[in-house]
């Protein structure tokens, strides 16, 4: 194992425990409008766009069982929306070549109304008493505004972390 595939395989899941940390203990207090960055989603989001499906899920799946283990809601919710979410964002990567001008914002707003969406289904098919009228307005659709921008800061972090990991192509 090369050492740029050391450091990714072991970095990767600290990274995402340690976003899952911050997110549940220093975000509530950096509210904007009663809502809190996804931290964990838009590294997910970028790591995918960066790698595409099978790491986006991966990737996904390690973020959202690191969320499971230090939130309260279901366990299993995060793990299996994140998943979605990282392959949904590694398939837009595929779809759209990466400096396009419009993927970043298409993908980051789209893997939050699916997060959103699935973890409401979810909720609800647990008996949580949700309504969608009740949470699009107030709460998706800022969201998707503040996870976009956030994502848009995150992206050259990631790409800078990809590219000093990324194994090495062999050519001429």
């Amino acid at each position: 194992m090369s050492k740029g595939t050391a450091i990714r395989v072991y970095l990767g899941p600290v990274l995402l425990l340690v976003l899952a940390l911050l997110q549940v203990t220093m975000m509530p207090r950096l509210t904007i409008a009663h809502l809190q960055p996804d931290l964990v989603l838009a590294t997910v989001v970028c790591w995918a766009l960066y790698n595409g499906p099978s790491h986006g899920a991966l990737s996904g799946f390690i973020g959202g069982l690191a969320l499971d283990m230090v939130s309260g809601g279901p366990f299993g919710m995060h793990t299996f929306v994140m998943s979605i979410v990282g392959a949904l964002a590694g398939f837009g990567a595929a779809l759209l070549p990466r400096e396009h001008f419009m993927l970043l914002p298409t993908v980051a707003v789209l893997c939050t109304l699916t997060q959103e969406g699935v973890s409401v289904w979810l909720l609800r098919a647990a008996g949580w008493p949700l309504q969608w009228g009740q949470i699009l307005l107030p709460v998706v659709i800022p969201a998707a505004i503040i996870n976009l921008f956030l994502t848009v800061l995150v992206y050259p972090l990631v790409g800078l972390l990809h590219r000093r990991t990324a194994p090495k192509e062999l050519g001429w």
